[in-house]
């Protein structure tokens, strides 16, 4: 999905379902990923305004020395629990219908029991852990899950109707996820291996988000296009820091400036801001101009594994997204 002042263009090619032969369509809702960081983020900045958050406050009593401002662009220093990956995923080898079992206070002890990977504001490092801790203060400060703090103050007032924080296994109007049979996570065969229903600790405050490319694109214009926050939380919201990643090249709260999608097909047109969004099954691009002016919105349900194909998925990709952005 694109769109701008000179219009907007919407198309979908593929299946859904696999199994059914369900034609994929542009109302068919996606997990986004990581992008689920803008909305997470556009939830903190909302109760910064409120008076219930300080961005430059410490994150207490859930963390000591941390900033939420520091949580928010990555730069706490905070590791990730998950260790292994292929070592992570042998419960769920041995058995699909696995449930994660912790909450968000025990994930946090297991990242707290790891070494911090740097002094908060002296390094940066994407690591989910970061919006554990902000999941928490959220729920601390406004008395109701995350689930419901997102609806009532981004999703509700934005009018994404569309768009649900979604914890568990995934079901209803959503194009299902597959990984190819030959993947070193889950493999099967001798076809795409379904993982739309497992429940996973990614898809929480830094992934959980369920949503099409018309909300998804609805929420970068409302957050840039300066419909959403003050003026002055906007600003800070695109203070940015160098990212040291193939993403990103600089991240703000909850959003990267881009340049390149995966460090290939550069922007003709100058950065974009925005962020990719990767869940087991699903990749999202979501980029808008710093404007809120023109969104480019793309969502795939599926995930590649050879890196020729992942070179050749990212150059299509690229190549698209531009062309449409600029």
């Amino acid at each position: 999905m694109a769109v701008g002042p000179q219009g907007r263009v919407e198309g979908a090619a593929g299946v859904a379902d696999l199994g059914t032969g369900e034609p994929l369509t542009v109302e068919h809702r996606f997990r986004i990923g990581s992008v689920t960081k803008i909305f997470v983020a556009a939830l903190v900045l909302r109760l910064a305004a409120e008076g219930l958050l300080d961005l430059d406050g410490e994150a207490t009593p859930f963390t000591e020395g941390i900033t939420i401002r520091q949580l928010l662009n990555h730069t706490s220093g905070l590791d990730d629990f998950m260790g292994d990956p292929v070592a992570f995923f042998e419960p769920y080898r041995r058995d699909p219908d696995h449930r994660w079992e912790f909450g968000a206070g025990e994930e946090l002890r297991l990242v707290l029991e790891k070494p911090r990977l740097f002094a908060p504001g002296e390094g940066w490092a994407y690591h989910g852990s970061n919006y554990i801790v902000l999941r928490l203060l959220v729920e601390e400060v406004t008395g109701s899950s995350l689930r419901t703090a997102l609806r009532e103050r981004v999703l509700e007032p934005l009018g994404l109707d569309r768009s649900h924080l979604v914890e568990g296994p995934l079901r209803g109007d959503c194009a299902r996820g597959y990984l190819p049979p030959d993947n070193p996570i889950l493999p099967g065969g001798p076809g795409p291996v379904d993982v739309t229903e497992l429940d996973l600790p990614f898809y929480r405050a830094g992934g959980g988000i369920v949503s099409t490319v018309a909300d998804t694109a609805a929420i970068l214009r409302a957050l840039l296009g300066g419909g959403f926050l003050p003026r002055g939380l906007r600003s800070e919201m695109l203070d940015a820091v160098e990212a040291d990643w193939e993403e990103t090249d600089r991240y703000g709260l909850g959003i990267g400036e881009i340049t390149a999608l995966m460090g290939r097909q550069r922007s003709p047109c100058g950065p974009a801001w925005g962020h990719l969004g990767f869940s087991l099954g699903y990749v999202a691009i979501a980029l808008s101009s710093e404007d809120g002016e023109r969104q480019v919105v793309l969502c795939v349900n599926g995930n590649l594994v050879e890196p020729a194909a992942i070179d050749a998925f990212w150059d299509a990709a690229g190549r698209l997204a531009w062309d449409l952005y600029c």
